[in-house]
């Protein structure tokens, strides 16, 4: 059952891009979660309405359609003017957690006081999945694209995503999954105006977090709260995502600089 007295503390964004069936048990997730939660689903490919609007017609599940594809960002963008609550919740269509994970998280974000919490992903297997957690350099990026073999590439791609180390406990980070993370609505929607708008796919979620330290943030990794992220890599199996992805990273480290 739904704790209503958390009313009007916690929102979500889900971004839909041809997302087929697998959106179904993340939205579901939202739905069966026990803090009560106003759910935003911004569709980027409005062609496909009928799996999603036949599903879901209930209080709190709100559905944007947009004419074209705009972008991660932008789409998440498009809902934070929105946005009354305290805690948001942004989250890709092929991740799913259990009832209690929202209602954990801000305790946690109550307790602690971080901009954003970023929780354990786990494949559909249950393995952990190695997401970075420190910022991107030249070579930690290439050694996690290309995968190079060799110790010191293996070296940069466990130092990229703290594999190998005590992760077991809270700490802080210098980077925060767009996957899945829950963040002060009023620090990123108000304070630093949502996503970097320049950045159509991937980075935004570097770019972001970059942004948050810069204005004296604070980012958690919470172990012990995990979601599960049927990860597709698109990026390295399709020439469109490959060149948004070199886009996204050329325009990254222009910003940021070059660092290698």
């Amino acid at each position: 059952m739904q704790d209503l007295t958390q009313r009007n503390r916690l929102s979500a964004t889900v971004v839909l891009y041809h997302s087929g069936v697998e959106m179904l048990s993340c939205i579901q997730s939202f739905v069966d979660s026990d803090v009560y939660l106003d759910l935003y689903v911004v569709n980027n490919s409005p062609g496909d309405a009928s799996l999603f609007t036949a599903r879901w017609n209930c209080p709190g599940v709100h559905y944007y359609p947009v004419r074209r594809n705009i972008g991660y960002g932008r789409a998440n963008n498009l809902i934070f003017p929105k946005l009354k609550s305290t805690y948001h919740v942004i989250c890709n269509p092929d991740v799913t957690f259990a009832p209690d994970v929202l209602r954990r998280m801000i305790e946690v974000m109550d307790e602690t006081g971080a901009t954003i919490l970023t929780p354990r992903v786990l494949n559909s297997d249950g393995t952990e999945q190695f997401l970075p957690r420190r910022e991107p350099t030249i070579r930690r990026l290439l050694a996690r694209r290309l995968n190079f073999s060799g110790a010191r590439w293996q070296q940069l791609r466990s130092d990229y995503t703290l594999e190998g180390q005590n992760i077991n406990e809270r700490m802080n980070v210098a980077f925060a999954t767009g996957c899945f993370m829950m963040v002060r609505t009023h620090v990123i929607a108000q304070q630093l105006g949502g996503f970097d708008p320049h950045y159509f796919l991937y980075h935004e979620d570097s770019d972001l977090s970059r942004r948050v330290l810069a204005n004296g943030g604070s980012i958690l990794y919470t172990p012990d709260i995990c979601v599960t992220h049927a990860w597709k890599r698109d990026s390295a199996h399709t020439f469109p995502a490959t060149l948004h992805h070199l886009k996204s990273t050329i325009r990254y480290f222009n910003k940021w600089g070059w660092k290698w």
